[in-house]
């Protein structure tokens, strides 16, 4: 069937499942043909989060790079960087978060909890991090086969998480779960019927719980840091301190999780690739590891909001309009990656925005970068006959691109 543009609602969860993650020929077609497309949302939702209204969707790398830029002009703040609308109570909610901030209030919110995240502080915890990656693969090698989602890719950024926050690691169990009920609340399976709101309000409880004990004990862990510590004067707000822990939760657990899922899934598609890699690990699983985070990052989107008129392509944004940035379909533009549809780990030039652009960049790239080094480091060179055992199973999300779960046998 040729696709057209408007034959495939971006707001329907099944629309993913069924590519089994992004609809990548739906994307390659409308950069080709309509590359800042307005979507309608069809009249009936299969959206646990209604998506009311039309908007704007950009496949381009140069737009969803210029967009994430100007905040001046798109706005993370104005209806939250999210695709569904929210009423009036919940914006209210999101617009306290990092996520939602426009300069200049994010970048005081950024100062005061990216210096927990500098690449000083990340290599002085490398020897960590790869003991960590050496115990998780170990615990299973005997074993001939595991689950791979939550045997391992699970386990290193759980683990790390607790640790850096200063969570008991007997309640690593607990942030799991409720960060599943968050970003899977369009998926049964793993929202396990919890309301995200409650889920949320739970976690700033127990972040609320945490601060307390920090305050009267501290040590040497983020929430003890940040409740603590100040800048320019200032401290953390009880608020912007819960809200900072549900996006560490969040962020730091699905987002690691899910790509180091899609590395192994994609050894496992491409065998010349994984081949190579094994050949020589060293040489090429930095360069892997970019490609892999090309190819499937695990956030699909986030969106913004347009404080003014404005125009891209020729096409008139009008204020308020909604725009919808695509990371898959940037990451796959054609101008940008030659043969971008190939997966590629000799690929020299990998400008990816896997991590986003702009102010909004990930805080924990280079943590992230380093976990995956240090897990996968260990699964090729003490597994490396690892093969999949059972088709994987997809998250149920326009979202979040995720891995429920991969069997894989050695």
């Amino acid at each position: 069937m040729t696709l057209r543009p408007g034959d495939l609602d971006l707001a329907d969860p099944d629309v993913f499942v069924a590519h089994g993650g992004p609809p990548h020929d739906y994307f390659e077609m409308l950069r080709r043909e309509d590359p800042v497309h307005w979507a309608e949302p069809p009249p009936e939702q299969k959206t646990i989060s209604p998506v009311e209204r039309g908007y704007w969707v950009l496949t381009k790398r140069e737009d969803c790079v210029s967009v994430s830029r100007t905040p001046k002009v798109f706005s993370s703040h104005r209806e939250g960087p999210f695709l569904w609308q929210m009423d009036d109570a919940g914006l209210a909610g999101v617009q306290t978060q990092l996520l939602a901030k426009d300069p200049p209030e994010h970048v005081k919110y950024r100062r005061l909890v990216q210096r927990g995240f500098t690449p000083k502080m990340v290599k002085g915890i490398e020897p960590v991090i790869r003991k960590h990656a050496r115990e998780i693969v170990a615990e299973v090698a005997g074993r001939g086969g595991c689950e791979f989602v939550t045997d391992l890719a699970m386990e290193l950024p759980l683990t790390l998480i607790c640790e850096l926050a200063g969570i008991p690691l007997e309640d690593r169990q607990k942030i799991f779960d409720w960060s599943n009920h968050l970003v899977g609340a369009d998926d049964p399976e793993m929202s396990q019927g919890a309301n995200p709101m409650e889920s949320s309000a739970q976690m700033w409880l127990y972040c609320n719980e945490l601060a307390a004990q920090k305050k009267e004990s501290p040590d040497d862990t983020l929430i003890s840091k940040y409740v603590h510590g100040e800048v320019d004067g200032e401290k953390i707000t009880e608020v912007e301190l819960n809200n900072f822990f549900v996006l560490l939760s969040v962020a730091g657990n699905e987002t690691t999780r899910n790509a180091t899922t899609h590395f192994m899934r994609l050894m496992f598609e491409n065998p010349d690739q994984y081949e190579l890699l094994k050949s020589d690990v060293d040489r090429y699983l930095p360069g892997a590891i970019e490609e892999a985070l090309r190819f499937s990052p695990p956030v699909m989107q986030f969106t913004r909001t347009a404080v003014e008129d404005a125009e891209i392509r020729g096409r008139k944004i009008k204020a308020g309009d909604k725009l919808y940035i695509s990371y898959p379909s940037a990451n796959r533009d054609e101008e940008v990656f030659p043969e971008s549809m190939t997966f590629d780990i000799t690929r020299e030039k990998n400008d990816h925005i896997s991590f986003g652009i702009g102010e909004h960049f990930c805080l924990g790239a280079n943590l992230a970068r380093m976990q995956l080094d240090a897990i996968l480091r260990e699964v090729l060179t003490v597994l490396p006959t690892m093969t999949l055992a059972a088709p994987p199973r997809f998250q149920r999300s326009h979202f979040i691109a995720g891995v429920k779960e991969m069997k894989v046998r050695w």
